[in-house]
């Protein structure tokens, strides 16, 4: 089969490999339809510790595609908890001590669900959902765990970044009863396309609860900068160490700050039902379309108007 494999930070190759082997309780997807993502992106530029911890690796975690030994339409997770570890006794799932095995090789015409992801992460598409947006349950089981970990309901919300993740959050925050929802950051297109996604452009500065969505140092800086006195920063989006918040503000402030990660069976479930539901017009997040030939060239140099690309192998 095709696939695309990472070798190095941006050294991304297209090449015949075996077909995947599944083995007892995986399940063989016939991949209908990959999606790009910020992680994606960071991880063509720097590597990634985790998703790509050996070389040549597999690559992609977004997909919707064709379960081949039963003919149905299928969507997965990037991973499951293990449902035995002392976190998960604790209702925990996101800090999962036995997180792996992880999803990973989405930009492939085949691709192996893991069994244990397979169990509890893997599920059928609904009638009448496109495959490209079914694809987009991962990301938004993000968001929604993310937005279950704070208290939403008439909040201010700030959500920093008008990202494809910037999207997602506005569209879950405004489900959940969030007074305003501001979105600032990035360029106009962008905080205008976030209007249809329950945000509003404007200003951070004194909201009740800000959520840094940017995936920069800055980003976490400028959430903790702009909430108000005894408000929440939302830490979600990932960023390397070494960022440095300013302390005096925090503790004599009484900032909280609330770092949120991944998804749970629940949230994965959830977003399933929210993109069935059609309450957003979650396909303009997906602005290009290419084939696996053209991964390379868009994680170099993503084109004007980008947010997510479609990936036919």
């Amino acid at each position: 089969m095709r696939a695309a494999r990472f070798y190095a930070p941006g050294d991304l190759r297209v090449e015949e490999v075996p077909d995947p082997k599944p083995g007892p309780g995986d399940v063989l997807v016939q991949v209908e339809v990959a999606l790009t993502d910020g992680t994606d992106l960071k991880t063509f530029r720097r590597g990634h510790p985790l998703l790509l911890a050996q070389t040549p690796s597999p690559f992609g975690h977004e997909f919707s595609g064709v379960d081949v030994a039963t003919g149905k339409r299928v969507v997965a997770a990037n991973s499951a908890p293990c449902g035995a570890c002392p976190q998960c006794a604790r209702g925990r799932a996101t800090l999962c001590d036995n997180l792996l095995p992880l999803l990973n090789g989405a930009y492939a015409e085949l691709l192996v669900v893991p069994e244990r992801i397979a169990r509890v992460n893997l599920h059928p598409v609904p009638a009448g959902l496109a495959p490209e947006v079914a694809a987009l349950v991962e990301p938004l089981a993000c968001a929604l765990h993310a937005v279950d970990m704070i208290e939403a309901q008439d909040q201010n919300v700030a959500v920093l970044g008008p990202g494809p993740m910037g999207m997602l959050l506005c569209s879950c925050l405004k489900d959940a009863g969030a007074g305003t929802t501001i979105v600032t950051g990035g360029s106009a297109e962008r905080r205008a396309l976030a209007t249809r996604f329950g945000g509003e452009p404007g200003d951070a500065k004194g909201a009740d609860v800000v959520v840094d969505a940017t995936g920069t140092p800055e980003g976490w800086q400028d959430a903790a900068r702009a909430v108000r006195k005894g408000g929440t920063v939302v830490l979600f989006s990932g960023i390397p160490n070494g960022v440095e918040l300013d302390a005096q503000r925090i503790h004599y402030e009484e900032l909280t700050l609330k770092g949120v990660f991944h998804h749970t069976p629940q949230t994965v479930r959830a977003a399933l039902a929210f993109l069935a539901s059609g309450a957003y017009p979650w396909h303009t997040l997906l602005t290009h379309e290419i084939g696996l030939e053209g991964l390379p060239a868009l994680f170099a140099e993503p084109p004007d108007g980008y947010v997510k690309a479609i990936v036919r192998p």
